[in-house]
């Protein structure tokens, strides 16, 4: 069902309060909102351990949230296409048998089929398709899994740092086709840490400890924080999180100290 985020700008995504933790265990996402527009590029920004796997895949239905709310344009999860950071091929499927297999999953016409696989050959180089997935470098399988969650041409893109690992002019291309794919009206999700690479998108979020920090458009970032590149946005926006967290009360502390007294 399509959503509208503030100011009437149609959105792709919208997630609101959401909450979520492992067990007993601290919150991996907390108080996490977010408004993601349709046909843009989306950078999520932050250091492993901040809660990005955990937040796409509360996005993409593989996990519950403990409490919040996500709304998403598309109405079946077919229009999603996911690449998590934890590459899943058949090792014993060549790379051909690979697009074949998710060709007729989601049922790729021929001609189609191999428009798309000539164009993810030359975005992404991919490597001879007689080549059996199991004898891949990891670099090798990355761009197979890029190429394989593209295949379907899905209206939502949710990637987990997909260029970690790619060759600089590999990536650069990459980007390139990303851009090229929002304009033609899809929506993508690219998580990141690699900072100045994030200012190729339409909007960034710079997130830590579980937590949105901010989210607008790189340029206008720097400008309100009158900085020059987003690593410093993002390392004012890191001491303003810690001065807010030493100006915090202790609360368990003073509920101890009065059944004490």
């Amino acid at each position: 069902m399509e959503v509208k985020s503030a100011g009437n700008v149609k959105a792709a995504v919208l997630m609101r309060g959401a909450y979520k933790k492992y067990g007993k265990g601290p919150n991996i996402l907390k108080n996490f909102s977010m408004t993601i527009p349709k046909n843009k590029i989306y950078g999520l920004l932050g250091s492993s351990g901040c809660g990005k796997t955990t937040l796409l895949k509360c996005l993409v239905g593989a996990l519950d949230l403990d409490y919040g709310d996500i709304d998403l344009i598309v109405t079946s999860r077919k229009q999603i296409g996911f690449m998590p950071q934890e590459t899943a091929l058949f090792e014993e499927f060549t790379i051909a048998e690979t697009f074949q297999f998710y060709a007729k999953l989601y049922r790729i016409s021929g001609e189609q089929f191999r428009a798309k696989m000539k164009e993810m050959q030359a975005v992404l180089d991919l490597p001879p398709d007689h080549r059996t997935c199991s004898t891949l470098s990891g670099g090798q399988v990355r761009r197979v899994s890029i190429a394989v969650t593209l295949l379907h041409t899905p209206s939502l893109v949710i990637l987990d740092e997909p260029t970690s690992g790619l060759d600089p002019m590999l990536a650069h291309q990459f980007w390139q086709y990303l851009q090229r794919m929002s304009v033609a009206g899809q929506t993508i999700i690219i998580t990141t840490h690699y900072i100045e690479e994030a200012r190729q998108a339409d909007i960034v979020g710079l997130m830590r400890k579980g937590s949105l920090l901010a989210e607008d458009p790189p340029e206008k970032l720097m400008t309100q924080y009158n900085v020059d590149s987003l690593e410093d946005v993002f390392l004012r926006l890191c001491h303003k999180q810690n001065e807010t967290e030493e100006k915090e009360p202790d609360y368990v502390s003073i509920i101890v100290l009065t059944l004490v007294t």
